[in-house]
């Protein structure tokens, strides 16, 4: 599952093959997609939120666009949705997908258990780098700026792979001299802002906040390899870590000792009840006054609601009238004059 990161919000969800878009609003289904033809293991935003890359048990990495399934709403009889890419197929299956901040003019990193990950450049859809391990890969994620690839594999070592200067594009081949961070597979791997702290996940249980460090190749070297120097250990379970993020959170929130945290769960159902549409609105009118005439408001706007002002109705009413009065005797005069000059020289002509 997955939600996108910026509103309007959706949520998209897969079940076996197919992967269901709902509209955060209304919880309405915005559409369908079923290309892969095995089961869907990966969901992932681009940071704009306008798209979303899926990976699954066929080996098959597709990028979608949240508005081809929007349009698909308003046909009669709409065909099946297209994905917007077709980045390529992994020989085993994919257990990871992650994208660039730079969204779709950036990179996407997958990774499979063929000891495969390859790097995909969105803004065309072609593969630029395909990186190979000794290991079967299980997580990948990358810095902020792209420039770092960080894959996790079944053996629990994690392998940190530079992208600048950027290499000759083709395989990259990596080898297992990673920091060895689990005992088991690292299912999990997050990188936080400043791209100096990585928290990784793993199937025995544990929670780990490392370091990244760069060790010279050489005395007269300038290229150096980054690795991972661990920091401490935050979360000690017995069953498997399903699930890691990293927020950014400020530090009022957590100082603040009367903060009240609740949970909201609402289902993905057709509830109108909370929609923006049906929220009541204030509209604030201002009395129109006119000096030619003047003519004093009789209403004010109170709450959107107008109240009769009495105190001296009667006699504005009066002057309204007599205005009315004198309006319409000009009006039957001009008409007069009209008929008897303009429409009798007419006439004669």
């Amino acid at each position: 599952m997955g939600v996108s990161p910026r509103a309007p919000y959706y949520c998209v969800v897969a079940i076996s093959e197919k992967i269901y878009v709902y509209k955060m609003s209304c919880g309405g289904v915005s559409g369908v997609g079923d290309r892969h033809y095995q089961s869907v293991t990966h969901l992932t935003f681009t940071p704009c939120g306008n798209y979303f890359a899926s990976g699954g048990a066929d080996g098959f990495v597709y990028v979608w666009s949240l508005a081809a399934f929007n349009d698909a709403l308003h046909k009669t009889h709409p065909p099946h949705t297209s994905p917007h890419y077709t980045l390529g197929q992994h020989s085993d299956k994919v257990t990871g997908i992650t994208i660039t901040s730079g969204g779709m003019k950036g990179t996407l990193v997958s990774c499979s258990l063929d000891h495969t990950a390859r790097v995909y450049d969105l803004a065309t859809g072609r593969q630029v780098y395909s990186l190979i391990t000794p290991s079967p890969l299980t997580a990948v994620t990358t810095n902020t700026l792209g420039s770092q690839v960080l894959l996790g594999s079944s053996s629990g070592r994690i392998n940190v792979v530079n992208l600048l200067p950027p290499p000759t594009p083709g395989d990259i081949l990596v080898g297992d001299a990673g920091s060895s961070c689990h005992e088991k597979a690292v299912t999990h791997i997050a990188v936080t802002a400043s791209g100096n702290r990585v928290v990784t996940g793993s199937d025995d249980g544990e929670v780990k906040v490392w370091t990244v460090t760069s060790t010279s190749l050489g005395t007269n070297d300038t290229i150096t390899t980054p690795h991972l120097a661990i920091q401490r250990t935050i979360h000690t379970a017995r069953g498997i870590i399903t699930n890691l993020c990293v927020l950014r959170m400020e530090r009022e929130v957590v100082d603040d000792v009367d903060l009240d945290i609740r949970e909201i769960i609402r289902p993905l159902s057709q509830d109108y009840t909370s929609s923006p549409l049906n929220a009541s609105v204030t509209v604030h009118t201002k009395p129109r006054t006119s000096s030619a005439l003047n003519i004093t408001p009789q209403y004010t706007s109170v709450g959107g609601v107008g109240k009769h002002n009495t105190k001296g109705a009667r006699n504005s009413n009066e002057d309204l009238l007599s205005q009315i009065c004198q309006l319409q005797t000009a009006n039957s005069q001009l008409y007069k004059f009209a008929i008897k000059h303009i429409l009798k020289d007419d006439v004669n002509d």
